[in-house]
C-alpha cells in the first residue's frame, strides 16, 4: 500500500469513528427519570436523536474536504491498428501499437480554492450545529419549565384540597352544633369536589408536558419529572445590557456570517474553473515486423470560445450576495430580538416584584382572618370560599408570573448564546484544523 492510499484510509476511518462517536455517547449515556434544567440541557447535547442528525452534516463537509483535496486522476489510452488494404502509407509492419497517459494539471490554483470552500464549509456545519443545539436547548428549557410549573401547580391544588377538607371538619363541627346550617356543608362539598376535579386535570397536564419534553428531545418511554423550584435564573447586572452587542455572539449570527465566507468562497472557486485544464501527455508507439519506435510527448487544452462558464460564476456571485444580506437579517433579527426580550424580561420582574410586594405577602393574614370571621359568625361560607379561591387564584398568578419570567430569560440566553454557561455546563468549543 502506498503512502497516499493509507493516508486516504486513515482520513476515511476518522470520518467513520467521528460519526459514530455521538451514537456510542447516545447508546451510553443513562437517562434520568428526574430532571433538572442543567441535566435537560445536557441531555440535549449528549442524547437527542435531533442533534445527532444535524452532526451528520459535519461528517459530510470532512467527506467533501477529502474530495477538494484529491488530484485529478490520470487516463491510461491504448491503441492498436492493423492494416485494412491499400498502400502502407501510415506505417510498415504487421500490426503497430501505441500507449499513452495523460496527466490533467491544475495550473489555475482551483484545488486550493476547492480545499478552502470546503475548509469553510466545516466551520459552517459546525456553526450550524452550535445554532440547532441552542435552538433545541431553548424549547427543551421551556418545556421543562412547563412541566414545572404545572407539577407546582398540581401542589398548589393538592395542598388546597387539604385545605378544604380541614375547613369541611370546621364546618360539619359547626353544624353539629347548631351554629351552621346544612347548606353550608353542601356547597363545602361541591367546591371540595370542584378541586379534586382541578387536580385531576393538573395530573393530566404534567403528563402532557412530560410527554412533550420526551418528544422534543426524541427519548421514546421517557416520563421525566422536574425536579427543584420554580424560581428564576439569577442574571449578572450587565447581563441585559447593550444587547446589540450580545448579538455577535449569537449562534444564529455566527451561522450566517459563516455560510457567508463558505458563499465567497464559491465564488473564488467558480471564477478559478473558467480557466481551462491543460493536460500533458507521454507515450510510445511501436510497430512489429518489421519493428519500429517512436516517443510521444504532447499537451492538450480547452479552447474556452463557446463556453466561458460565465454562468456558474454569476450564480456564485448572486448566491454570495444572498448570503451577506441573510447575515445582515440575522444581525437585524437577533439583535431585535434580544433587545425584546430584554425588555420583556424587565417588565415581567418588576410584575413580580410588585405582586410579591402588595399581594403574596398578605395571603397568610388573608387566609386567618377569613376563618377567624366565620368561626365568630361574623361572615358566611361564600366569604371563606371566596377567600380560598382567591388566594389559590393568587397562588397560581404567582406561578404563572415565574414561569413567564423564566422562559423569557431562556429565550434570551439562548439567543445570545449563553444558555449553557448561564447554568453551569461546559460547552465544548469546536475542533478547528
Amino acid at each position: 500500500m502506498t503512502t497516499m492510499s493509507r493516508r486516504f484510509a486513515a482520513t476515511m476511518l476518522a470520518v467513520f469513528f467521528i460519526g459514530l462517536a455521538p451514537a456510542r455517547a447516545q447508546e451510553n449515556t443513562p437517562v434520568p427519570d428526574v430532571v433538572d434544567l442543567a441535566a435537560v440541557l445536557r441531555l440535549v447535547r449528549e442524547v437527542s436523536p435531533r442533534l445527532y442528525i444535524e452532526r451528520q452534516a459535519i461528517a459530510g463537509a470532512e467527506a467533501n474536504r477529502i474530495t477538494a483535496g484529491a488530484y485529478p486522476n490520470p487516463t491510461l489510452n491504448y491503441g492498436r491498428s492493423r492494416p485494412s488494404g491499400g498502400q502502407a502509407t501510415i506505417f510498415e509492419g504487421s500490426r503497430q501499437e501505441q500507449a499513452t497517459v495523460d496527466v490533467p494539471l491544475l495550473i489555475a490554483g482551483q484545488r486550493s480554492a476547492r480545499i478552502e470552500k470546503a475548509e469553510r464549509e466545516i466551520e459552517a456545519a459546525r456553526a450550524r450545529v452550535a445554532s440547532g443545539a441552542s435552538s433545541l436547548a431553548a424549547e427543551a428549557g421551556t418545556a421543562f419549565v412547563a412541566l414545572l410549573a404545572a407539577q407546582e401547580k398540581a401542589v398548589l391544588l393538592s395542598a388546597a384540597n387539604e385545605e378544604l377538607v380541614r375547613l369541611r371538619a370546621i364546618v360539619a363541627g359547626r353544624e353539629a352544633s347548631g351554629m351552621a346550617s346544612r347548606y353550608d356543608l353542601t356547597r363545602l362539598d361541591v367546591e371540595l369536589g370542584g378541586f379534586r376535579t382541578k387536580l385531576e386535570e393538573a395530573q393530566a397536564e404534567i403528563s402532557d408536558r412530560a410527554g412533550n419534553l420526551a418528544a422534543l428531545l426524541g427519548l421514546q418511554n421517557w416520563r421525566p419529572r422536574a425536579s427543584g423550584s420554580l424560581s428564576p435564573l439569577v442574571l449578572g447586572a450587565d447581563t441585559l445590557t447593550r444587547p446589540r452587542d450580545r448579538a455577535l455572539t449569537s449562534p444564529a449570527i455566527i451561522t450566517a456570517t459563516r455560510e457567508e465566507t463558505v458563499a465567497q468562497s464559491s465564488v473564488e472557486v467558480a471564477r478559478r474553473e473558467r480557466w481551462p485544464v491543460p493536460s500533458v501527455s507521454a507515450g510510445r508507439t511501436w510497430t512489429n515486423d518489421p519493428f519500429g519506435a517512436a516517443n510521444i510527448l504532447g499537451l492538450s487544452v480547452e479552447i474556452p470560445i463557446l463556453d466561458t462558464r460565465r454562468g456558474p460564476l454569476a450564480k456564485a456571485e448572486a448566491e454570495a450576495k444572498a448570503a451577506a444580506l441573510r447575515r445582515e437579517l440575522a444581525v437585524a433579527e437577533v439583535a431585535t430580538n434580544l433587545e425584546r426580550f430584554a425588555n420583556v424580561i424587565a417588565a415581567r420582574q418588576a410584575a413580580l416584584q410588585r405582586f410579591e410586594q402588595e399581594a403574596a405577602a398578605r395571603l397568610p393574614s388573608l387566609k386567618q382572618m377569613a376563618e377567624d370571621a366565620y368561626r365568630l359568625g361574623r361572615s358566611s361560607i361564600f366569604e371563606l370560599l371566596d377567600s380560598t379561591r382567591s388566594r389559590y387564584d393568587l397562588h397560581q398568578t404567582r406561578i404563572d408570573l415565574v414561569a413567564a419570567l423564566f422562559e423569557a430569560q431562556l429565550r434570551f440566553l439562548a439567543i445570545s448564546g449563553d444558555l449553557e454557561r448561564s447554568v453551569g455546563l461546559t460547552v465544548p468549543e469546536p475542533a478547528r484544523r
